[in-house]
């Protein structure tokens, strides 16, 4: 060791008991200085990193405190405390329906204060049991009242700190409002119930399609426990499409059960959202529809049945068709690409309607019958349907054609020929047969019926008990029909009708009155006939309408004449379908008050026709058209089945004989009897008499002195506008009517054009040629003689309903 360090050694340690020089004691000073100063340093340092350590455990609780926090508001939980020496219970943080809420509870007592009656002493019971020890933890829901409304809240926690016998002094947990959990878990509840007790079949499957659970109706429908479901394939038992693909609801229907025992089902097949990692499952639904499906099967058949005769009905003759024609189109010859032709027969029976009419509707139900039944065995190998009323269809087999439809005619023909045994009774139908072949006549089931049809009707035209097969003319006839029809119904209620007048005459040749007729003219058609437009009206219904109008025409008519101071009647029809109407008389009475006419001025007039369908309606209703003043004329005489009958029972004023006895007279002199008979039954029951449809001097002569009392026809003047007939009753041509006066029918004499010519006629013996005319016709409305081949060519064959000059000319 050196000197220097020597000194140094011995400079910081002294020897023993000897004080420290100077520098010693400065070096020793110094010494402890920096000892000290680095147990400081050691010091500040052990403190920096103590300060560290207890801000890094602050952060940490500050940070859990937070994300508890964070916790508690993310599951919607409030936090709660009780001590036990104090028993005081702080709440905070509890959300109600997402809002914070404070609770005013400070103790234990007071919350069991507040909660509903019915959850009380479970809640109780609660605390009572974690208080002694036999729970682990406080559990327990109950209902409490917030803004007036009840919530469920659910209370969990557990003890911080126990005494020394183990009962807590201090507990600590959670609450939160659970209102929504339990609505859940009661709905579910409900739905389980539903779902066990449903009366549809219910079944669980996975999404492999094996049955998970299914309730007690499917079990039924399956005949099948649970027990032996539960993991089966549900395809083993009802197939259904691969319904597992589906992403939304599918419906359809299936089979369920083994061959033999099946039962029709309809199921729907909704899938369901299934748990993380399980995967979808779907409810399928059965309904049980067997019964139903066999109603409808037989409501099917009876669809296509006609009720009365069994045959099929309307829609399956169409549906029959409609194959038919599918068939001949696929089996054509693929050379000439024709279909295999078949021909197709529409059958309409002749005089079925007088059955109804004197028999009654059930001898019909049996005419028809009888009908379909020979029908069947006259030709056993057509398609034989009932069309509807007393119209049959036929489709024959193909191939066939108009030789085989002519000889399927013949058939029925014959099998109609022996009279129809009903009711005790002989009847005897013919039948009227329209032919069509496919494809020639047309090419669909509606052509084909339709141009049967009319075919049909053109047999019933050419005289009935025959058969027509169809030409292109008939299509024409049937179109211009249509379109009439169509036209009819569009000027039903516009001005494209009008009226005009035929004058009726006594036997001194005075205008008595008129007979008012409908005219009818188109644009297209022109002028159409009444023989032709009252049909249409009366089938398309518009026969009421058209009816009022010339109701109060004539009532207009009546009262233009009561003020040029005449009382001449006027004349008009009613159709059978306007007596049927329980509104006829109210309809007349306010036809005459519209226009302020007297009902005693008009002369309702109604062909037998009109008295046949309902005899004792009939009857009521013209005896209170009586009542009120009305005449009531009989038309067309001598034509029904029933004349006589008609005129004892119904309260007729006048009696307008038939045209058929006036045109006979020349030809038949029986007519004469017959007319000479007529006219003294009408007299000894108080009935005038008309005679229609007077053409000549002679007839007017012969009719005279037969006795009838009033005349109209072409002989006298032709139909004419109401203003014209008018104009020549006022003015001279009136004063000249009232003048003319005659001692005996060969010395009439009279100025009035009406009867300037009958003093020449008058004067030819019976038996002679007596000339139509001396004079040129003038255009209509002229009152010169008319020459009788000069007819109105509208009115020739008109029917029965005269709304028109249908009838007397």
């Amino acid at each position: 060791m050196s000197h220097r360090e020597a000194s140094g050694s011995a400079a910081a340690d002294p020897p023993p008991g000897q004080a420290p020089s100077g520098d010693g004691e400065l070096a020793l000073l110094q010494r402890r200085f920096e000892r000290e100063r680095t147990s400081r340093k050691a010091a500040e340092s052990l403190l920096v990193q103590k300060s560290r350590e207890l801000y890094t455990t602050a952060q940490k609780a500050r940070d859990s405190e937070r994300r508890l926090t964070l916790a508690l508001w993310a599951s919607g939980e409030g936090i709660w405390d009780w001590s036990a020496d104090q028993d005081r219970i702080h709440m905070q943080g509890l959300e109600v329906a997402g809002q914070p809420v404070t609770l005013e509870i400070d103790t234990l007592a007071a919350l069991m204060g507040q909660v509903h009656a019915a959850d009380r002493d479970a809640a109780m019971l609660s605390f009572k049991l974690y208080a002694s020890g036999a729970s682990d933890d406080i559990d327990t829901a109950f209902r409490l009242p917030f803004a007036g409304a009840l919530r469920w809240v659910r209370l969990r926690g557990r003890a911080l700190e126990r005494d020394a016998t183990g009962r807590p002094v201090k507990i600590a947990g959670t609450i939160k409002d659970v209102t929504s959990q339990r609505e859940a878990e009661q709905s579910l509840q409900v739905l389980a119930h539903a779902f066990a007790s449903a009366h549809e079949a219910l079944v669980v499957v996975d999404a492999q399609g094996r049955i998970v659970q299914a309730n007690e109706s499917f079990c039924g429908l399956a005949g099948k426990a649970m027990g032996e479901l539960e993991g089966q394939p549900l395809a083993l038992l009802v197939t259904l499409n691969e319904y597992a693909n589906f992403d939304g609801v599918w419906c359809g229907e299936s089979v369920l059960g083994q061959p033999g025992h099946e039962r029709h089902v309809e199921v729907t097949v909704a899938p369901v959202a299934g748990m993380p990692g399980h995967g979808n499952c779907y409810i399928v639904a059965l309904r049980d529809v067997s019964q139903r499906r066999e109603a409808e099967a037989a409501l099917q058949r009876q669809a296509l049945r006609d009720a009365l005769t069994a045959l099929p009905n309307r829609a399956a003759l169409i549906r029959h068709l409609e194959v038919r024609i599918m068939q001949a189109r696929q089996s054509a010859d693929p050379v000439t690409a024709c279909a295999e032709p078949f021909a197709l027969i529409f059958v309409d029976l002749d005089g079925f309607k007088p059955v109804n009419d004197m028999l009654g509707h059930h001898a019909g139900d049996l005419v028809l019958q009888q009908v379909a039944e020979r029908m069947g065995t006259a030709v056993p190998e057509a398609f034989l349907a009932r069309w509807g009323g007393d119209e049959f269809v036929l489709v024959l087999p193909g191939p066939s054609g108009e030789d085989e439809a002519r000889t399927a005619a013949e058939c029925l023909q014959l099998a109609m020929a022996p009279p129809l045994p009903v009711l005790g009774q002989s009847v005897s139908v013919t039948t009227s047969v329209g032919a069509v072949c496919f494809p020639h006549d047309g090419s669909d089931a509606p052509t084909l019926l339709r141009r049967a049809d009319a075919a049909m009707y053109a047999a019933k035209d050419r005289g009935r008990n025959r058969l027509v097969v169809f030409e292109p003319s008939l299509d024409e006839q049937l179109q211009r029909k249509t379109r009439l029809q169509a036209q009819l119904r569009s000027d039903a209620e516009s001005a494209a009708f009008h009226f005009v007048v035929q004058p009726k005459v006594n036997a001194l040749g005075v205008c008595t009155g008129g007979e008012l007729l409908m005219r009818w003219t188109t644009d297209f058609f022109g002028p159409v006939s009444p023989a032709e437009f009252i049909p249409l009206a009366e089938q398309s219904g518009l026969i009421e309408s058209l009816g009022r109008k010339a109701l109060d025409a004539a009532a207009q008519l009546a009262t233009q004449l009561r003020r040029l101071g005449l009382r001449h009647s006027v004349a008009v029809n009613l159709s059978p379908r306007q007596l049927l109407d329980e509104g006829i008389v109210q309809v007349a009475m306010d036809a005459c008050a519209r226009h302020g006419a007297d009902p005693g001025q008009l002369e309702l007039e109604l062909t037998e026709s009109a008295l046949v369908t309902d005899i004792g309606q009939v009857a009521a209703r013209l005896v209170r058209l009586r009542d009120h003043g009305f005449k009531i004329a009989l038309d067309d005489f001598g034509t029904g089945y029933s004349s006589l009958s008609h005129l004892r029972a119904l309260p007729f004023h006048k009696v307008k004989i038939d045209r058929s006895f006036v045109n006979d007279l020349e030809a038949d002199r029986r007519s004469i009897i017959m007319l000479q008979g007529i006219v003294q039954l009408c007299r000894s029951l108080g009935l005038s008499t008309v005679a229609e449809g007077v053409e000549t001097a002679w007839q007017f002569e012969c009719l005279r002195d037969i006795g009838i009392e009033e005349f109209q026809g072409y002989h006298f003047a032709r139909p004419q506008p109401c203003a014209r007939w008018l104009d020549e009753l006022s003015g001279a041509g009136a004063e000249a009517m009232s003048d003319c006066s005659a001692t005996s029918p060969g010395e009439l004499r009279c100025s009035h054009p009406l009867v300037a010519r009958i003093d020449v006629e008058a004067s030819i013996a019976p038996g002679q040629d007596s000339p139509r005319s001396i004079e040129s016709p003038r255009s209509e409305g002229s009152w010169s003689p008319i020459p009788a081949k000069q007819r109105d060519p509208t009115s020739d064959g008109s029917p029965a309903l005269n709304l028109t000059d249908s009838q007397p000319r």
